[in-house]
């Protein structure tokens, strides 16, 4: 940092702490950054003390004239900060982890952002305007000049202070390393008595700048108008310096957030009439059995995690009474609040034995899979293709001359169809266009029924595509052959997508 004397930066010290600021909020006020070499907020008063020092001696080198060092910081409540940044007030902020049960979570590290008082950014406004005023020759560093008003580049925000001066206290309480993309966040939130009658005054500004009937006085609101707000006016609207508080700011809660983890794989489902996740009609379930069920019940009983905190989302379903072959329908489950995210190869293969246990469902490739992949399961819907196998009956006289037709279908198939009867209720009406890429018929000896092997455009359905749905669909297998022809069985085979993909071995994510 640069200074034009050393009267300059002696001055400006001893009237920061007149005013009753603390060590921290003088280093921000005078422009010390932080750097990843160099930390000054972790013991503020060394380091002030070495900066008066050495451009005493610096300037004293010139002048031979000895001058004392910056004074003691006042032990008030500090007028900018409220004590958030004092340090007493930061080892009490961390007596709080301590009733967070945080024994529970097995993670190597944590990160922690902080709620402040909205008054904070205007008493730090207040200050800084009330500095310029009385220090208008003193080089901050060059990172403003007097008619913008508050540079975010210049005072660092709040929140950079905060975790630069307490992150050492916070790991030797958790015993946990410091880390700024840990997956276990704790959030702080600390009040302010008079936080809301500080802020009201900032009402009338915001509703001018932002143009809104209702104005909510947030701290994005607040940081938003401050930024290009005329000193003129702020000073004609709040005191500066600010007001000497009598009261410091408390710790409210501590909330411990959790980045969810995602397990994904791909499932079948051997039995008709088992449900893809709970479906119930007036309080009466449809299905005694669901997939989601099976799936939750395993991973709860492996891994620990609490069911409530389990959503499933696959790609597709199928209907109740179709099954699931071949090599799975793709899903994720993403589970919430995990105590742990480190899972062994033999505890994922635990849940798949599980689940095949039931003799309804399987799971394959079941892994850890990355939030940054999820998109891909929804992401191209309408273009992936399913390959369906269905048993058909028709009233045709020749079964053979039914089969030889579907076979003559060569090359892709448009078909319409008309939102479908069975879902009318639940989705919009309109007409869908859908392909057929391929279709094979095959007789069934000693039975009056063929089999119908179709590669469809996800959406496609097939059994309307069969039956015609009262001429809803078309062309459907009936008005292509000629005569009434339905669905007795009917499963899909293939889902045309690549899932999961393979990700770390360490089964973490």
């Amino acid at each position: 940092m640069s200074v034009n004397s050393k009267e300059d930066l002696i001055s400006v010290v001893n009237f920061l702490q007149d005013l009753s600021c603390c060590t921290r909020c003088v280093l921000r006020l005078i422009g010390v950054q932080i750097t990843e070499s160099r930390n000054p907020y972790l013991h503020p008063k060394e380091y002030l003390n070495k900066l008066v020092s050495q451009q005493i001696s610096e300037d004293n080198s010139q002048s031979g004239i000895s001058e004392p060092c910056s004074k003691k910081t006042k032990s008030n409540i500090c007028t900018v900060c409220l004590d958030c940044f004092n340090q007493e007030n930061i080892e009490i902020f961390a007596e709080g982890f301590k009733s967070l049960d945080i024994n529970t979570y097995n993670y190597p590290n944590f990160s922690f952002n902080v709620s402040f008082p909205k008054c904070l950014s205007i008493r730090t406004h207040s200050m800084f305007l009330h500095l310029k005023d009385q220090f208008p020759k003193f080089n901050f560093g060059n990172l403003y000049d007097n008619k913008d008003g508050l540079n975010d580049l210049f005072i660092l925000e709040p929140h950079k202070i905060f975790r630069a001066a307490a992150m050492g206290t916070f790991s030797k309480t958790l015993d946990k390393q410091y880390h700024p993309k840990s997956h276990l966040s704790f959030l702080m939130s600390l009040t302010y008595e008079n936080d809301n009658k500080e802020v009201e005054k900032m009402r009338h500004i915001i509703k001018t700048k932002l143009r809104k009937r209702e104005t909510k006085i947030s701290r994005n609101n607040i940081s938003e108008c401050l930024k290009d707000t005329e000193d003129k006016v702020f000073k004609q609207t709040f005191l500066l310096p600010p007001q000497t508080p009598d009261k410091s700011v408390i710790l409210e809660k501590i909330d411990i957030v959790v980045d969810p983890v995602y397990l994904g794989g791909r499932y079948l489902k051997f039995k008709r009439n088992v449900g893809q996740t709970p479906w119930v009609i007036d309080g009466v379930s449809v299905a005694e059995h669901n997939v989601q069920e099976i799936l939750f019940e395993a991973i709860s009983n492996v891994l620990g995690f609490s069911k409530s905190n389990m959503t499933f989302t696959t790609s597709g379903r199928e209907d109740i009474d179709v099954r699931m072959l071949g090599q799975g329908r793709p899903f994720y489950i993403k589970i919430d609040n995990p105590r742990n995210r480190q899972f062994s190869s033999e505890q994922l293969q635990e849940i798949e034995r599980q689940v095949i246990k039931s003799k309804m469902a399987a799971v394959i490739k079941l892994q850890p899979v990355f939030a940054s992949n999820l998109k891909k399961i929804k992401c191209g819907e309408a273009s992936k293709k399913k390959t369906y196998r269905a048993l058909c009956k028709t009233t045709a006289p020749n079964i053979k001359d039914v089969i030889s037709i579907i076979n003559k279908q060569n090359g892709e198939l448009k078909i319409s169809q008309i939102t479908v009867m069975r879902v009318l209720h639940r989705r919009t009406l309109m007409v869908r266009e859908k392909a057929i890429y391929k279709m094979k018929a095959t007789e069934i000896l000693g039975h009056d029924l063929f089999e119908l092997e179709v590669i469809t455009q996800a959406g496609t359905y097939v059994k309307e595509f069969v039956h015609g749905d009262f001429e809803r669909t078309y062309p459907s297998i009936t008005s292509l052959v000629g005569y009434p022809t339905d669905l007795v069985a009917l499963d899909c085979i293939d889902i045309d997508l690549v899932w999961p993909e393979e990700n770390n071995s360490n089964n973490e994510v």
